[in-house]
């Protein structure tokens, strides 16, 4: 059973399900491979060779996703280009002065904030961010996007909707964030006041809060 552990998850769970095997969200790899290794039609060097199959599948289909994705916003780029007037092209694009994101370690809400900061800064149009926002993005998240309706894709504010909906940055979500957020160790104050104000910011929009009766009864109702 060695072996079946040096696959990846997602293929082992797509070779069980070839074998009629009944996989669960709670099944961990060692699981999964237990399954394997029991079921009745479990045959060594056929599992080893129609799992490397699955899994070259995969990477095969990951390549072209990623070149699709290349080609969509090199084309966005290129019409965009089209338009501009020669002083703008030289501008630079915004993934040189930013880090990629990174889901598992920023927040998705703040990255934002600071990517429309930059956007401005520079001189980017809004109907530009769209593609510069794709190019700082991860493939998973870039594929979301691209997914979508044409016309739905183009407009930032749907784009920035959808990755703030699938990351759970509700106005509730900013409220915790608001009255929980805490320095980091090394962090300096004015990055702690960035940071809460921000989350106000969000927290009180997402609810529509126009003026200073809306925010006195939004307080009032919060304590």
């Amino acid at each position: 059973m060695a072996f079946l552990a040096k696959f990846k998850k997602v293929d082992l769970v797509k070779f069980a399900e070839q074998l009629g095997i009944n996989i669960t969200s709670e099944d961990r790899v060692i699981d999964i491979c237990r399954k394997i290794k029991n079921s009745p039609h479990y045959e060594e060097e056929f599992a080893k060779g129609q799992i490397e199959v699955i899994a070259h599948e995969r990477e095969t289909e990951r390549a072209y996703e990623l070149q699709k994705l290349k080609i969509t916003i090199a084309a966005e780029t290129a019409s965009l280009n089209s338009t501009r007037s020669e002083g703008s092209r030289n501008r630079r694009e915004i993934k040189h002065l930013m880090q990629k994101f990174d889901s598992q370690n920023t927040d998705i809400f703040l990255y934002l904030t600071l990517f429309e900061r930059q956007a401005r800064a520079v001189g980017i149009e809004e109907e530009e961010w769209v593609t510069q926002i794709i190019s700082l993005l991860p493939l998973e998240l870039a594929q979301i996007i691209i997914k979508e309706p044409e016309k739905q894709m183009r407009e930032y504010t749907n784009v920035k909707k959808d990755l703030l909906d699938r990351f759970k940055m509700k106005p509730e979500a900013l409220r915790v964030k608001f009255t929980q957020n805490q320095r980091r160790p090394g962090a300096l104050w004015k990055e702690l006041v960035f940071e809460l104000r921000n989350y106000f910011d969000g927290w009180i929009e997402g609810l529509n809060v126009k003026d200073f009766k809306g925010l006195k009864d939004l307080m009032i109702a919060d304590q």
